[in-house]
This record gives C-alpha cells, sequence and structure tokens, in this order.
C-alpha cells in the first residue's frame, strides 16, 4: 500500500512519501502519515486475508477513509477514499446464476469470470492483495487497459504472480526494494520507463517485508516464541510432524510423496 501511494505520488507530483526502507520502523512512518495531505484519489483493494488486511491497515493509517463497493462506485468524494473487495465484487458465474458462495469459487474457479470492471471505472490506484488460483480469472485483459475507460494509473500488485499466468497482465516481472516501480505502455503492451503519462505504474515488489526488517523480525521472533517453541517441547506434536521434512535420514511422514525425487538424485 505503501509503495503503491509512493509511486502515485512520483507520478503527479502532488505529495511526497519516503521510502520504507529509507526509515527505521513502522512506527516512524505513522509519524509521517500524521502530515500527509493527499488529493482526491480512490484506491480499490482487493482481498480480505493478512496481505490484503495489512495494506487496508496502512491506508487507514494514512487517514484515508474507508467507504462500501456501491458508494466507491457511484460517489465522489472531497478525500482520498478505499474500498476493499471480496470475491464477490470482482467475480460473476459464467453461468449467470447468483454469486452465493465464496467457496465455490475456490474450489471451482473455471466457472467464474471477472467483474472487476466496475472499478477500473473509478480507480487511480489499484491494490493487488488476494491469494490468486492459476484457473481463476484475470481481473482484465490487455484489451481492457487500453480503453479511455480504465482510469487506474498505478498498479500496486502485493499477489505478484507474473504474466502471463497471473490475476494482472500487465505484472511481467517482480520489481526490487531499489527499483520497485516499472511502467507498462498499454498500447504497446510492454514494458516501459515509469510515471509517464502514457503508461500505468506497476509496484510489484516480491518480498515487501524486507523493507522493514526490524518489525520483519521481531514479528517473527514474537510468532515463533509464542507457536513454535511450545511444540518442540511437545514430544507427540502434530504441528511439528507436518513441519518436518527430514528426520534421522528420512522423508517426513507427509513429505513421502518427494521420495522419487530424493531416489533420482541420492
Amino acid at each position: 500500500a505503501h509503495n503503491g501511494l509512493w509511486a502515485y505520488g512520483k507520478r503527479t507530483g502532488e505529495f511526497d512519501l519516503p521510502r520504507m526502507y529509507q526509515t527505521k520502523d513502522y512506527a516512524t512512518i505513522k509519524t509521517i502519515y500524521k502530515d500527509l495531505k493527499l488529493p482526491n484519489i480512490k484506491i480499490v483493494l482487493t482481498g480480505t486475508g493478512r496481505v490484503a488486511n495489512g495494506a487496508a491497515l496502512v491506508l487507514e493509517d494514512m487517514g484515508i477513509k474507508k467507504v462500501n463497493a456501491l458508494d466507491f462506485v457511484t460517489n465522489d468524494y472531497d478525500q482520498a477514499v478505499f474500498t476493499q473487495l471480496n470475491s464477490f465484487y470482482y467475480t460473476a458465474r459464467k453461468d449467470g446464476k447468483v454469486f452465493d458462495s465464496a467457496m465455490d469459487f475456490y474450489q471451482n474457479p473455471t466457472e467464474y469470470k471477472s467483474d472487476f470492471h466496475h472499478f477500473v471505472k473509478h480507480a487511480d490506484i489499484f491494490i493487488n492483495g488476494i491469494y490468486w488460483d492459476n484457473d481463476a480469472p484475470a481481473f482484465f485483459t490487455k484489451e481492457d487497459m487500453k480503453s479511455d475507460a480504465f482510469n487506474i494509473k498505478v498498479i500496486a500488485d502485493v499477489t505478484c504472480d507474473i504474466a502471463p499466468v497471473s490475476s494482472i497482465p500487465s505484472t511481467l516481472k517482480a520489481t526490487t526494494i531499489p527499483d520497485p516501480v516499472f511502467g507498462y505502455n498499454p498500447e504497446k503492451e510492454k514494458e516501459d520507463a515509469p510515471f509517464l503519462d502514457s503508461g500505468i505504474d506497476m509496484m510489484t515488489i516480491d518480498n515487501l517485508p524486507n523493507e522493514l526488517p526490524r518489525d520483519a523480525s521481531e514479528s517473527f521472533g514474537e510468532m515463533f516464541i509464542e507457536h513454535v517453541l511450545p511444540e518442540l517441547e511437545n514430544e507427540n506434536s502434530s504441528i511439528i510432524e507436518h513441519a518436518t521434512l527430514c528426520k534421522n535420514g528420512r522423508l517426513g511422514s507427509y513429505f513421502q510423496y518427494l521420495s522419487d525425487y530424493v531416489n533420482t538424485v541420492s
């Protein structure tokens, strides 16, 4: 989320944000957010898992108002807003029946099509935080991106599945923390320089937690102490058994499917 807003600021010159990796920690970033003055931009965020909810928290820390999906596409605002979508809002059944089960979508993704076009007309920034199945529909096509109705200027693809098998066809590559953005020229369907009026800016860093190593390390340590250490002291831990790749020179019980591979290289 932060890098998506950073890219939009670089593109438009309307505001300025530091890069996260240039700051001490997220607490420092939050003090910067307090003085942030944003234009009346609209941000669409997809996903409801830990990644997307983390992005939503950042947007809220920036002072960006969260609105529901219907209001997002029908109302104008005098402040920056975002909406957070689950699969109900961005997919539809191919057979025309009512989408009434997210589980069915996850189990049978080929029976669904994208219904995201309502949002590309209104959003300035798209933050993609879903888990994507290779058989699920992409949000839009390269042809869609050529349309005058495609208003999105910056895409922060946290999911970062690389095209052509991807939820976003313009995610041509993963970017790096030092060089986070590339431009995508929709007419040429090729990579271009970033921050051009003719292009769409793509933020596709695939190792975002590394931007805040202090926070990432502390969070990992806390989770390890809380959830893993007690299991190591439990001789009959099913969690440790599920996670044990190899023990006493043999594959763990849940990794026997690797036997053929091990036999070919041993």
